[in-house]
């Protein structure tokens, strides 16, 4: 009788324990270094930087950030004062006339930096200052890459940054709340 007593017992306890630790197994968070940036030039060319060139003005501005993947959700947390803010797949944009001229016009540019097989993500991007820009973020299949491209509302260049991806290992619980007026619309 104690056996069966100890044995219902420790496989309560065992329930209790590792049930908490699956709810969110599904949550995948990667911290993401940008390796290479640039921008157009005037004269049609790209300015471009990696991280093995002396000089690189760009990428010593940028931050490193955040993807993390909630089921069908993704969320980026840009750098260590914001929040993460959802991000918004191209398939359900892809019915706005803007959106799809966005996606065709970035063509080239996915090219350029060798990105095929991903997934396009958009995000409305208030910053410092109220400044607005929209961007896209593209995540590979394994989700070890990125190429993030910003388009500024104001008058100000488009740039882009590509970053490789490294799966981050936590316990805690990631708490997400997110604003649906950022959303584009």
């Amino acid at each position: 009788m104690r056996f069966f007593f100890w044995f219902c017992f420790v496989v309560y306890w065992a329930f209790l324990i590792l049930a908490p630790l699956n709810a969110f197994a599904e949550d995948k968070t990667f911290t993401c270094k940008p390796v290479v940036a640039g921008s157009p030039k005037k004269d049609g060319n790209f300015y471009i930087e990696d991280i093995h060139e002396e000089s690189t003005p760009m990428l010593d501005v940028m931050h490193v950030y955040q993807l993390l993947i909630r089921g069908e959700h993704v969320f980026l947390k840009n750098n260590p004062s914001r929040d993460f803010e959802i991000l918004i797949p191209y398939k359900k944009l892809a019915d706005m006339k803007e959106i799809r001229d966005i996606q065709e016009g970035l063509r080239d540019w996915d090219e350029m930096l060798s990105f095929d097989n991903f997934r396009s993500y958009y995000l409305r991007y208030i910053g410092g200052g109220d400044t607005e820009s929209l961007k896209r973020i593209s995540i590979n299949g394994s989700n070890t890459k990125t190429a993030v491209i910003t388009i500024p509302m104001e008058d100000y260049p488009s740039y882009f940054s590509l970053a490789n991806c490294e799966a981050e290992i936590t316990n805690k619980n990631i708490q997400i709340e997110y604003d649906p007026s950022k959303i584009v619309s």
